[in-house]
């Protein structure tokens, strides 16, 4: 059986995609500082991503200038709040935003890729290896079903364009222990979301400790105050009658 965070995809033939002349300086702006080569890393990314979106569901953002400012950008939103060596595990990883581009900007952190669907997982397995991000690991399973086996296993966890507040907070509390925190990618609509996600932020132990604009949306930051319920014991279905 092969390992899940194993490649399994051939990836296209994509030429890096040209960098536009402030994306450095826009990226420092976010607090995340690039060195040449991890430049280079994120135009081969991204284009590694626009041709694989030829042939899988990737992404529905294809303008090469608009997939700088966001994908890699919104991703880099992240950087300056990861701790130093931290834990991350992204849910609904998609494409590899936020993960991979946050995954070259960061390599002293260690990243757990979760993603369900197969072919994506393949792709980003597969890319995780071609840019030698040796600190990326892949799952590819639903995160209700890893939660189960990995509670309190991270420090941080991350999604953009996974689910609303309200279903992202019960996929995300179990993975954290006491003080992790959750960084979420979201749009304009953070606000409604979190009012909307109250019940279920009181009953995972979940407080809002801010939220934060960025050119392209709001980062909404979410921390643990307690390890959260346990998940109730499967019911089992009556067993039938016996004949006699």
């Amino acid at each position: 059986m092969k390992r899940p965070d194993r490649p399994t995809l051939s990836l296209p033939e994509a030429p890096p995609l040209a960098v536009p002349d402030d994306f450095r300086a826009r990226a420092a702006t976010l607090g995340a500082r690039l060195d040449d080569a991890a430049v280079a890393q994120t135009a081969r990314y991204l284009a590694l991503l626009l041709a694989a979106n030829a042939q899988m569901n990737l992404t529905a953002i294809t303008e090469p200038a608009e997939v700088w400012s966001r994908h890699a950008l919104d991703a880099l939103s992240l950087a300056p709040l990861l701790p130093p060596s931290a834990r991350v595990v992204d849910l609904g990883s998609g494409g590899g935003v936020p993960a991979i581009p946050l995954a070259i900007a960061r390599p002293d952190v260690r990243f757990t890729l979760v993603e369900a669907t197969q072919k994506k997982a393949q792709f980003l397995s597969s890319v995780a290896a071609a840019l030698g991000l040796a600190q990326v690991t892949l799952r590819a399973a639903r995160a209700a079903a890893l939660a189960a086996t990995h509670r309190g296993a991270f420090d941080v966890v991350t999604a953009r364009a996974v689910a609303r507040l309200a279903e992202l907070v019960p996929l995300a509390a179990p993975f954290l222990p006491r003080n992790g925190v959750c960084l979420f990618i979201k749009g304009q609509r953070a606000p409604e979301e979190l009012v909307e996600a109250q019940r279920a932020l009181a009953l995972h132990r979940v407080v809002h400790v801010e939220t934060l604009p960025t050119p392209t949306g709001r980062v909404v930051v979410l921390r643990a105050e307690g390890a959260p319920p346990p998940p109730p014991p499967a019911r089992r279905s009556a067993a039938p009658p016996r004949r006699r």
